[in-house]
Parts: structure tokens; C-alpha cells; sequence
């Protein structure tokens, strides 16, 4: 009974190889200094282990009791749903046997008996249909064949609102089972399931537009899938089409949202059939595309200006099917001049400007680009860009297009007292063609003959007459705050070019300032364009004459004072930009200039000695107004070869002696000494 009983009343003793006595309360130190640290470790550590076990067990039942109740769910909604689908087969059988035929025929359904039979099989089949259970798409598929029977049998195109949530549920089935046709459908399965799916949405518009992104994602997919999976020529491409415009078509008071899963989801699809794209363009409406290509950039942060799901490339041909509707949809000339219009192809050609300029013109372009570690440069190659993308995007550039940016603006007479400046629409149009200069430098001077050439109109006196652009866009200019506090002092420019730099004087807020220096920098473009054309007698007589017979340069011709005005404009602009050109770039000057020839001659080389290759990559490199390619040393060869042109021109029509003085009696004395010949002479 007592296999350990020896008869002897001393307790065994116990022996313990380690050297640790494991139970802490055998023995009572007689000081707090006797105790090992050891020992009060371990005893902690026992405790926390078995706190944590404890904590463990009392889990584990509700944990158990979960786990079997989502279980027991599990299996009661799996069984209920076999009984479903048990039931949905026998009334199909019963209904195939009642016609004489021993099981259901897929190809050549019968429709249903009456509008009750039909609803009941529905509602059967969105409760128990799973796209985990591959017999659920052949039931899908023989319901839709059946429905679709139905419906040309009955005549039924708008059911009653009873049909709503079903026809819902189903039309969200379909959109999720389109994913897994790859390998489960045929392509004539696949066009009765769009050709259901089109039904659906043509019946319940509005409640299918919930579901857009989802809708447009999965015929996205297909459109993808075929042409991996099956040759598209044999698929039949009317259900297709027609499941598209089913949700495009219809004016829904959520129609933003659908048109912008539309242009998100669906239009970033490379290589879309052109007969696809056809159809497309004569069911949609472009003014709301556009507002919807155009919503992201609105919105958005300012460092996420486009749908974070987009890359690159499926930008290029997000833009490329965007000008394909518009030139099929007969708006060539409302491109040209609607400021929604613009606003988007300017934002989004912005963006991508660098990807057009590269992968224009050479099949294989390689490009040398540093490296932001060392500053190396390094080979990139870059594709060239697909046939479609190019076409569309280069039908951009031809001079009715070009020329008509100005159609659509009307001014009022007296173009002096308009406030151009603040207008939208002079904003946007000086973004598109700037972006359009240079996102294409090849065709740069085609783009400044053909803006040189546009023109607005305006009603005088009852008759019309156009304003040339050059004048238009002088005004505009002309405008800004940015063109009047440098043209007060050379100073400003320091803080209108780089807001982060330090401040010299106390400048007014300037607001919008970016959008002030594209409308300033496109005049910058366009009037050397004019000189070259301009002949000395034009240049002076400063667009006097209100006879519309005459030429157009001179008729584009600016008056004296407001070449002066220019003048003027340009010398503080252009003095400042080398005489602070390492403030202005964000780097510090390394020491202390002991005459101005020193900012002129080689400044970038002698910035600094230690670090020469990051102060010249920064100097040239910093962007003006957000402009893509508009750096800094571009400016300043554009700002001084505009510079050079006016002195040239007023330097053979006037004695040197008044020139000097007009181009030298606005800087300060210490300053003026040598200037006139370092910048221009």
C-alpha cells in the first residue's frame, strides 16, 4: 500500500547536482545580503510562467467555444446551402422534364414558365452561387441562358421592384465570377454572362453604380485574360461593348463616381481593341470623363496627384484613350479651348513629360541620368513608347490645335484693364504649352511659330477682331505681382524664385505663385519667336495702327513702353539670378565675392572647392514654378537671350548713348559698373 515506507521517521534527504536549493522557503537567511540573486531570479521567473498558464487556461475555453461555433456556422450554412442547390437542380430537371427533355440543355435552354419561377430560381441561386465551387459557374451560366430566354419570350425589360435586391446580388455575382473565366468559361459562356451582366445594369443602373470600381475592375480582366486565353477576333466583342456603356450611358446622380472607376479601373488597360474604344466614344460623355480625370489632381495631397494605383505606363495610355475620345467624339476644337479639357491634358502630359520626351522619336533611347548617391551618371534605356500611345499623343502637335488654345478666350476691348492674370483660363493655357514645349523639344519651335500665329477675339464696335497671342499673353504677364515687385526691385526675385531662401526685404504675399510664373515664363517663350520674324520698322511701330490688313507681326507688335517695361523686367530678373544664383538654388556661397565678374565667369565652378559636383548639379537642376525641364540654367539662357535680342534690336535703332543709359540707370552705383557688358555685351 506504501511502496516508499521504511519504517524510519527522518525525512530522506535531498540531493541537488546543480548546486541551487529549489525550494525557497527550506532555509531563512538570517541577513537580506545572504540571499542569492540566483535564487530570487528564479522564483520570479516561476511565478510570471505560471501567471501566463493560468491566463492561458482560462482562454482556452471561450477560444474552444469560438472556434466551434464558427465551426458548427460553417458547416449548418454549407448544408443548407447543398439543400439549396439540391433544390435549384431538381426544379431545373423538373422543368427540362417537363419538356420532354431528360436533363438540362445548356446550349438551347428553355425559358421559364412565368415571372414567379424565373424570381424564385434567382433568389435560390445568389443565396447558395460561391465562386469557390466550380459547378456554381455552370449553374450561373444555364440560369443566364434561361433568363435571357425569358426575357425575349416575355418582353420584360423593366421588372418590378421586387426583382431589385435579387437582380442586385446577381449582377455582384456575375462581376465576381467574370475574374475566374480564364479557366472555367468558354467564349461563348463569357458573352451570355456580359450580355446578363448588361441586362442587370440596364435595369438597375443605379444601384449596379455602388460597384463600379469592382464592375469596371472585372471588365478590365476580361479584356486582359482574352487575349492571353483566346484569340480576341473569335471572341464577339457586342456583349463586351455593351456591358460597358451599360453604366456609362445612363445619367445617375452618382455618375463622378462611376466615370472616375471608369477612367481609374477600366482605361488603364493596355492595347484596348480601337472598334472597342469606337463604341465607347460615341456612348460617352466626355465632359464628365474629363471632370473625372481631373478630380484626382483637385483633391489630393499635393506630394499624390494621381491614383496611387496607377504606374507609369498605364498613365501614358490612361491619356492616349482620353485624346482618342475626344478627336472622335468631333471636339478637336473644344479641346483647344475648354478649360477642363486643358487643365487635364496639361496636368497629366505634365507628369509624364519626361517619359514623352525620352521615348518619342528612338526605338531604344539610352539616357544618361546621375545618381542621387554619387552623382554619376548612369545608362538608362527606355522603351519606345507603344504605336497607339505615340499617335494619339502626337496629334497634339499640328497647328490647328495649337493655335486654337486662344479660340475660345473672349476679351473685352480695352484689353489694358482686364485682369488676365486671375483668370483660370489664361492659367491652364500657359501650363498645357508649356508642358507641351517640353514634353516635346524636338518640335519646340514648330509649338512657338504655331502659339505665335494664335490669336482671340473680341467684339469692337460691332464688328469682330482677333487680339494676337503675343499681346494676349503680355497682358497676362504683365498682371502679376511677380512681374511688378521685380521690375521695382531686383531683390524680389530672390524670394519669388526660391520661397525657402533667405529673406532681404519684406515682400507682400504673393499668392499662387507658381501659376504667376508659368503665365510669365510662357511670354518668355513666345516673344523671341517674334523678334526673329519682326523687321526694324514693325518693332517701332508698336501695333499703333487699328488696320487688321496689316501683317501680323505687326499687328503682334508690343509698344515702346511696354518693351521698355519688359526691359527693364528682364535686367532685374536676370541680375538677380546671377548675382544670388547660390541662394536662389538653396546652397550656400562658399566665400564672399571681391567683384561682380566673379558671379558672371565660371560662378558654378567656384562655388565650392570641396564639394564642386553637388553645387553644380543644384545650381542647374532647380526647378522654376513646378515647370518640368524649366531649370534653372535654362532660364537663365532664356531670360538672357531674350535680354540680348532687345539690346541688339534698340542698339541699331538708337545711339549707344541713350541705350546705355535706359539699360544701366535702374541698378545701383555699386553694382553698375561692368554689368551691361558681362550680361549682355
Amino acid at each position: 500500500m506504501y511502496p516508499s515506507f521504511t519504517g524510519s521517521a527522518r525525512r530522506p534527504r535531498q540531493v541537488n547536482l546543480s548546486g541551487r536549493n529549489n525550494n525557497p522557503f527550506a532555509a531563512s537567511p538570517a541577513s537580506k545580503n545572504s540571499a542569492s540573486p540566483q535564487i530570487t531570479q528564479h522564483t520570479v521567473a516561476q511565478a510570471q510562467a505560471e501567471r501566463l498558464l493560468r491566463y492561458q487556461e482560462r482562454l482556452r475555453p471561450p477560444a474552444a467555444g469560438t472556434i466551434q461555433r464558427s465551426w458548427r456556422g460553417y458547416r449548418t450554412r454549407t448544408h443548407l446551402k447543398n439543400a439549396w442547390r439540391q433544390d435549384w437542380d431538381a426544379k431545373e430537371v423538373a422543368d427540362a422534364a417537363a419538356e420532354g427533355l431528360g436533363a438540362p440543355n445548356l446550349r438551347e435552354p428553355t425559358p421559364y414558365k412565368s415571372e414567379q419561377d424565373c424570381l424564385d430560381q434567382l433568389r435560390l441561386l445568389v443565396h447558395f452561387a460561391s465562386q469557390r465551387e466550380p459547378r456554381d459557374m455552370d449553374r450561373l451560366i444555364l440560369f443566364a441562358r434561361r433568363y435571357r430566354s425569358f426575357l425575349t419570350k416575355t418582353g420584360c425589360t423593366a421588372p418590378s421592384d421586387i426583382w431589385t435586391f435579387p437582380l442586385l446580388r446577381l449582377g455582384r455575382l456575375i462581376v465576381f465570377m467574370l475574374g475566374l473565366f480564364k479557366s472555367r468559361v468558354t467564349p461563348s459562356d463569357l458573352n451570355i454572362l456580359l450580355e446578363l451582366l448588361s441586362a442587370v445594369t440596364s435595369t438597375i443602373p443605379q444601384q449596379m453604380a455602388s460597384y463600379s470600381e469592382e464592375y469596371f475592375g472585372a471588365l478590365r480582366g476580361v479584356i486582359s485574360n482574352s487575349k492571353n486565353v483566346y484569340n480576341m477576333q473569335i471572341v464577339d466583342r457586342g456583349p463586351l461593348e455593351e456591358a460597358i456603356i451599360a453604366l456609362l450611358r445612363p445619367a445617375l446622380p452618382n455618375i463622378a463616381a462611376v466615370y472616375e472607376s471608369f477612367a481609374a479601373q477600366f482605361l488603364r488597360t493596355a492595347e484596348i481593341p480601337e472598334d472597342i474604344l469606337r463604341t465607347i466614344s460615341e456612348n460617352i460623355r466626355i465632359e464628365d470623363l474629363a471632370r473625372a480625370m481631373n478630380n484626382p489632381f483637385s483633391c489630393a495631397p499635393p506630394d499624390k496627384t494621381l491614383p496611387q494605383s496607377m504606374n507609369r505606363e498605364e498613365l501614358l495610355w490612361l491619356v492616349a484613350y482620353f485624346i482618342f475620345f475626344c478627336r472622335s467624339a468631333n471636339t478637336s476644337r473644344t479641346i483647344s479651348t475648354d478649360t477642363v479639357y486643358v487643365s487635364v491634358l496639361s496636368k497629366y502630359i505634365s507628369h509624364l513629360a519626361k517619359d514623352l520626351a525620352l521615348r518619342m522619336d528612338a526605338a531604344t533611347t539610352t539616357v544618361s541620368v546621375p545618381n542621387d548617391a554619387t552623382l554619376s551618371p548612369t545608362a538608362v534605356s527606355h522603351p519606345p513608347l507603344p504605336a497607339f500611345v505615340r499617335t494619339e499623343v502626337l496629334s497634339l502637335i499640328n497647328r490647328e490645335h495649337v493655335s486654337g488654345l486662344l479660340a475660345g478666350a473672349a476679351t473685352p476691348t480695352d484689353l489694358s484693364k482686364t485682369t488676365l492674370a486671375k483668370s483660370d483660363q489664361t492659367t491652364n493655357l500657359a501650363v498645357y504649352a508649356l508642358t507641351l514645349l517640353r514634353a516635346f523639344p524636338g518640335r519646340g519651335d514648330d509649338i512657338r511659330l504655331w502659339l505665335y500665329y494664335g490669336s482671340t477675339s473680341r467684339k469692337d464696335g460691332g464688328s469682330d477682331s482677333s487680339i494676337p497671342a503675343i499681346k494676349y499673353h503680355y497682358h497676362a504677364a504683365s498682371q502679376t505681382s511677380i512681374f511688378r515687385l521685380i521690375k521695382e526691385d531686383p531683390k524680389h526675385a530672390l524670394t519669388l524664385l526660391n520661397p525657402g531662401a533667405r529673406r532681404r526685404v519684406n515682400l507682400p504675399t504673393v499668392p499662387n505663385r507658381d501659376e504667376q510664373w508659368q503665365v510669365i515664363l510662357l511670354f518668355l517663350e513666345l516673344y523671341p519667336m517674334i523678334l526673329k520674324v519682326m523687321d526694324d520698322e514693325e518693332f517701332l511701330t508698336g501695333a499703333l495702327s487699328a488696320d487688321h490688313t496689316e501683317s501680323w507681326a505687326r499687328r503682334s507688335a508690343l509698344a515702346l513702353e511696354q518693351v521698355n517695361d519688359l526691359t527693364v523686367f528682364l535686367k532685374n530678373l536676370a541680375f538677380s539670378m546671377y548675382w544670388n544664383a547660390a541662394e536662389i538654388a538653396g546652397v550656400e556661397e562658399p566665400e564672399n565675392k571681391s567683384s561682380i565678374a566673379e558671379y558672371f565667369n565660371g560662378n558654378l565652378a567656384a562655388l565650392s572647392e570641396n564639394h564642386p559636383d553637388r553645387r553644380t548639379w543644384r545650381l542647374q537642376d532647380a526647378t522654376i514654378a513646378g515647370v518640368p525641364g524649366m531649370t534653372m540654367s535654362y532660364m537663365k539662357g532664356m531670360v538672357t537671350g531674350l535680354l540680348r535680342m532687345i539690346y541688339e534690336r534698340e542698339y541699331v535703332l538708337y545711339p549707344a548713348w541713350a541705350i546705355f543709359g535706359h539699360w544701366t540707370n535702374q541698378l545701383s552705383s555699386a553694382l553698375a559698373a561692368g554689368f551691361c557688358h558681362l550680361v549682355i555685351g
